[in-house]
């Protein structure tokens, strides 16, 4: 689903863009409703896209050597 330029404006990155800038990059990003508990990515994939949380809570994690979950932090997106 396309991007709302007016969400894009309420990011702090993208504030000095101006209405035709910021619609013209919300022309080639996708908005996304993760579900929670849905994984966005794993460690060592490539890294070709930037996520920009709106709302909600990320946790940050890895599996050391025995496949244990690490959870290396949480972010609430509501204490931001």
């Amino acid at each position: 689903m396309p991007c709302n330029p007016a969400e894009l404006a309420e990011v702090q990155l993208f504030q000095l863009l101006d209405e035709n800038e910021l619609a013209e990059l919300a022309s080639v990003i996708d908005s996304k409703t993760v579900g929670a508990g849905q994984i966005i990515f794993n460690a060592g994939e490539f890294g070709d896209a930037l996520y920009i949380v709106r709302s909600g809570e990320v946790e940050l994690s890895v599996k050391d050597t025995a496949g244990q979950k690490i959870v290396l932090t949480n972010v609430d997106m509501h204490e931001i």
